[in-house]
């Protein structure tokens, strides 16, 4: 079974699968949380937004709704 695992800066969160970095966490100025895939995968578009092309970042809230969206996709 996979197994996601974080390194965390006051910035930057990494999350690891399998000990491979595969999404990049970054704390923006204005607030907010941008989520980043760096293996290829893409974000699903929104829904409410089911025309959008699917697309390698995305915008959070916080920390904790990123991490868990990024969980959630990685281990289904």
């Amino acid at each position: 079974m996979a197994n996601v695992t974080w390194i965390e800066t006051p910035t930057l969160r990494t999350a690891l699968l399998d000990d491979t970095p595969v999404c990049e966490l970054k704390s923006k100025d204005i607030g907010g949380v941008t989520a980043n895939w760096l293996d290829g995968r893409l974000w699903p578009p929104p829904a409410h937004l089911p025309k959008a092309s699917p697309q390698p970042t995305r915008f959070f809230m916080d920390i904790a709704e990123a991490k868990q969206a990024v969980e959630q996709l990685l281990l289904g």
